[in-house]
Parts: structure tokens; sequence; C-alpha cells
């Protein structure tokens, strides 16, 4: 629910009412809905947030706890979308199980050690990849050194040993940057071929179809619709913004790819994301 500030009061009102229907149509499907496990929070910008009479909110709502930070499908939210305390927590797992695997380094062929890093860490890391879009380069830095720390355990190279090239070249990870925008990419051209849900097809429109119904040059070229954004913390993060920006952002030739359903687009697609990064081809 969006509100003001000012409507706080009567937006908790409101979702009171939808939590009685949910409990109620729980109930009559022999199910239960755990309070311990239900929480709240407020979602928005600093000075947002700081409008907010959380005192007063509690004190008229003493059965809800407003939490600073949930966990949703693994992912854990704050209130200003930073995705500081998820990082952190991604970032102490995937050291954890570095370290684990580690021990038994010297015992595992290259092929064994790329197999056990894809499946406790590199899935973990790559879990979720897209909300990252749109973070600052420091808060990315940290997923990058989990990359760096993998490849260095795949390829026994020193600690300080430089591992760039080895990423690129023999192992072809795309730094996390690039393994974003492979990831928004992939989800644009699935609702390209129409295979994508329909919340999110209805964010991917021609340019074409979102403004006139003149023929324009862009809708020509694959061009979709960017919607405008008023803030640059919140909106320009959203996927409506952010999926049509990676997609016209691809080379024409690209973009213009026949639809199909194959892997073909996806090996260009990591091929142009390499030549981004300095590196010419991605062939495996």
């Amino acid at each position: 629910m969006h509100c003001l500030s000012s409507n706080a009061s009567s937006t908790v009102r409101a979702m009171s009412q939808v939590l009685i229907a949910l409990r109620a149509w729980m109930a009559s499907n022999r199910l239960r809905l755990n309070p311990a496990k239900t929480k709240f929070i407020w979602l928005g910008s600093r000075q947002q947030l700081s409008k907010l009479d959380l005192i007063h909110l509690s004190a008229e709502f003493p059965d809800y706890t407003f939490s600073t930070s949930v966990r949703d499908l693994g992912v854990v939210l704050d209130q200003e979308l930073t995705f500081v305390p998820h990082i952190n927590r991604l970032s102490r797992s995937c050291f954890y199980q570095l370290r684990q695997l580690r021990t038994v380094a010297r015992s595992l062929s290259t092929g064994a050690a790329t197999t056990l890093v894809h499946s406790f860490v590199s899935a973990r890391l790559d879990y979720c990849l897209s909300l990252y879009a749109g973070l600052p380069s420091g808060r990315l830095s940290s997923l990058d050194r989990i990359l760096r720390a993998a490849a260095r355990l795949i390829g026994h190279l020193p600690k300080f040993g430089h591992v760039t090239n080895y990423m690129l070249e023999v192992l072809h990870w795309l730094p996390v940057r690039q393994r974003i925008e492979y990831r928004i990419s992939s989800l644009i051209w699935r609702c390209q071929l129409g295979l994508a849900p329909s919340y999110l097809l209805d964010l991917c429109r021609p340019v074409l179809s979102a403004r006139t119904g003149r023929s324009l040059r862009s809708a020509v070229r694959e061009v979709l619709f960017v919607p405008f954004a008023r803030t640059s913390i919140m909106q320009s993060r959203a996927f409506s913004v952010v999926g049509p920006v990676v997609w016209n952002a691809l080379p024409l030739e690209l973009r213009l790819f026949p639809r199909s359903l194959s892997d073909t687009f996806y090996k260009h697609l990591k091929t142009v994301l390499f030549v981004r990064t300095g590196v010419g081809s991605a062939s495996e």
C-alpha cells in the first residue's frame, strides 16, 4: 500500500482489514496465519521515513511491530532498499562456504572445484541478482570480491595474486555489473518472446505503442519505452525503467535478433557483455 506520511494511520487500518479477511480465508481452508512470522515495514527515502511518527503508530496499533528489515523469498529488504543488510549477509554466507571448500581444495580437480563453487557460491550470488541494478559501485565491489576469492580457489592462485584475466579468459565469468545486465537482458528477451509473466510484459512496451500510432525510427530499431523517473534512488531502479534502458543499450543486431526459443541469443549477449569488460570473446 502506498500513502503519504500524513495518511499512515488510515493505511495501517486498511491493512488490518486486509489481514482479517486473509486470516478468515486461510481458516476456511484449514490454514493458519502465523502472527510471529508476519512483519510490517515502511519503505521510502530517508526524508519520507523521518516524517513517520512510529511512536504514535505503535501506541495506536500495539499488535503490529514495524521492522527496519524483513526477509522475503530469501532476500533481506531494508527500508531504503539499499540492500546493505542483504549484501552483508550474502557475503558472510559465501565466504563461509569458500572457507569450507578451501580445506579440501588441494584434493579437488579444477572441474570438481568449479562445480562445487558454482553450487555453493555462484548460485547464491546469482539469486535475485537483478535487484542490485542501480546500486553504487562501492556496494557491488563486495560481491566482486566474492568472485575473485572463488576464482583464486579454483585456480589455486595466491591470495594477493592478479585474478581478473583468469576469471575472464579461463573461467569466462562476467563481473557483477555485467552479470546484472545479463540477467535483466534475459528477462527482457523472454518478454519479447511472450514467455514472461503478464506483469513484466506490460512493462516492456515498444516506443510506437507507448506514445503514438505514427511510425517512428525508434520503433524500427526495437527500442522500448523508458518511463520518466522522478527520483534517481528509487524509481530509476525499478524494472520498468532499468529493463528498457539496458535493452536499448544493446547493439542493434542483438535487439533485432530473430524471435526464436534457442540459446543463440544468450551466447551473443554474453559476448557483447564480455566486450564491454575489455575481453573480445566469451567462447567456452
